[in-house]
This record gives C-alpha cells, sequence and structure tokens, in this order.
C-alpha cells in the first residue's frame, strides 16, 4: 500500500516499510512516525518583508528575512562586550538564538535549517514557559558538525537536584551550507527526531510529557543559521499508554 501525507503545498509519497520517494529537495524526505498530523496551527514560508509577531529573538541577535528565508546572526560586537562585563557572558547573544511562541503539548514541527559561517550546531527544543514562570527547557535535539545528533531531557528548574539527561545519540554529523530537513516529534512521554539522511533517533522520558508553550531555537559555535517552511501540527492520533 502507497500512501500520501500532506506537507507544505505538496505530497510525501511513502512505500511500505516508510521508504520516502523525494525528487526535489523542496519537499520533505522526513514523516511521522509515532503520530499522524492533525490541525495545522503554524506555517511560515517567509513569503514576506516582516518576521511573524512569533519569532521572538533572543539576547540582542539580529534576524531577518531574505530571500524568502529566515536568517539569523549573532549580536553586535558592542552588544556582546556590554553584557560581558554585566556578567552575562552565557547570554551575550554570541550565536543566533531565538524562541517560536507556539504550544506544542502533543505536536509534530517541521522545517528545514542550514548552518553557516562556522555555525557548529543547533539546538531544537521546548520549553515549558520560562524558568521564573514555569519549569524551563524540557526536552531537545542537538544537531551538530562535529559531536552528532543527540536527544536530550532537560533539567526540571524547579525541582532540587535535577540534571540534563542524554536519552539517545548518533554520530551522525551535519554538513555546513547545507539544507537539512528536520521533524520533531513530541506525544505524551516521547519524542522522536529526525534530520535529512540521519537516523531516526527515538526517546521516552517522564519529563517530556510536561506543558510546551514555546519552541526553543539556540544555536552553538558563532555563524548564521537559515529557516524556512516552518509547519507545526497538533497530532491526529491519541496518545498510547507509556
Amino acid at each position: 500500500m502507497i500512501k500520501t501525507i500532506p506537507f507544505l503545498m505538496c505530497s510525501l509519497v511513502l512505500l511500505p516499510g516508510g521508504t520516502a520517494l523525494i525528487a526535489d529537495d523542496t519537499k520533505p524526505d522526513v514523516a511521522p512516525v509515532i503520530s499522524r498530523p492533525g490541525e495545522l496551527i503554524f506555517a511560515d514560508d517567509f513569503d514576506v518583508a516582516d518576521i511573524r509577531s512569533e519569532w521572538v529573538p533572543l539576547h540582542g541577535t539580529r534576524w531577518e528575512i531574505v530571500d524568502g528565508t529566515l536568517r539569523g546572526e549573532p549580536s553586535t560586537k558592542e552588544y556582546q562586550r556590554e553584557q560581558t562585563a554585566k556578567g552575562n557572558k552565557g547570554h551575550s547573544g554570541g550565536t543566533p538564538s531565538s524562541r517560536l511562541m507556539v504550544p506544542t503539548d502533543d505536536g509534530i514541527v517541521l522545517f528545514r535549517f542550514k548552518l553557516t559561517n562556522g555555525l557548529k550546531g543547533a539546538h531544537f527544543g521546548f520549553n515549558d514557559g520560562t524558568f521564573k514562570s514555569g519549569t524551563g527547557h524540557v526536552c531537545r535535539l542537538t544537531a551538530t558538525s562535529h559531536q552528532g545528533l543527540t536527544l536530550q531531557k532537560d533539567r526540571n528548574a524547579k525541582l532540587k537536584g535535577d540534571q540534563d539527561e542524554t536519552l539517545t545519540t548518533s554520530g551522525f554529523n551535519l554538513r555546513p551550507n547545507t539544507w537539512y530537513w528536520m521533524m520533531l516529534e513530541v506525544v505524551g512521554n516521547q519524542m522522536v527526531a529526525q534530520v535529512s539522511g540521519g537516523p531516526v533517533l527515538r526517546a521516552r522520558h517522564a519529563r517530556i510529557d510536561r506543558p510546551k508553550g514555546q519552541i526553543n531555537l539556540p544555536t552553538r559555535g558563532g555563524g548564521v543559521i537559515f529557516y524556512d517552511h516552518v509547519r507545526v501540527w497538533k497530532v491526529l492520533m491519541p496518545r498510547k499508554a507509556p
């Protein structure tokens, strides 16, 4: 049986066993494995001049729409010096960082991204509010050009002694200046992450089953990141028991 899954303005064709037939690099080469897309709650192709309000720059980093993509670069050197002088070096904007304010309690996130200008890696994760308003970072995928892929449970900022925890890893490294599709699924206590050409990473942890009011998008190593074809869905299928 061959089935199609609608993404963007096209269809991803899946053969039995999940093999994808993709002839056009503007079409996703990843597809859900633990859920089905339901209501589309956010879509952005960066085809207008102004950045939508759901995108929130962090730490003085600079963002603009360029040729139908969202481009992020570090804060100015002056801003970094000022923050470092205040003792805030870790959040001085030396690498592009932002948040997408879209709730994804049980959801699917799809987009394309590219690391350029020496950027070493990017984090794609979820937050339960901030450290003051909620429990902070919940979970994330870290994708790098030199240390592979990592699915991580983030520490609960309100739970004394809680720590970050690596759930699963892969030695798959990103290539610089290369577009990749990324898909994240979060359903109950499960998280699944996929990157074009890489393995399917799966993890379970009670921490994942938290309200997730925003998508957290920091990076590492300076440089510039690009995003395109962003989609967020609620999941259609019901949760499975842990």
